[in-house]
């Protein structure tokens, strides 16, 4: 599985948990939990698009490598 795929998959986990809170599928006991979920859940999809940021970069930059070696 290629970084960017986990990313992704990071991503999508953190959406899931945050639409999970918003339509009142997981239990939370008062106010506070429910902005811990979504804390947790944006938390998740910023470091999803974070890591999967940087592994497209870093095939960008292999790629361009491979590109000027060729020439």
């Amino acid at each position: 599985m290629s970084i960017a795929l986990a990313g992704m998959l990071v991503m999508f986990s953190g959406i899931f948990v945050v639409m999970m809170v918003i339509l009142e599928v997981l239990p939370w006991l008062n106010d506070t939990t429910k902005v811990a979920f979504i804390v947790i859940g944006l938390t998740f999809v910023v470091a999803g698009a974070v890591i999967r940021f940087k592994a497209l970069k870093s095939e960008m930059k292999q790629q361009k490598e491979l590109e000027h070696r060729r020439k």
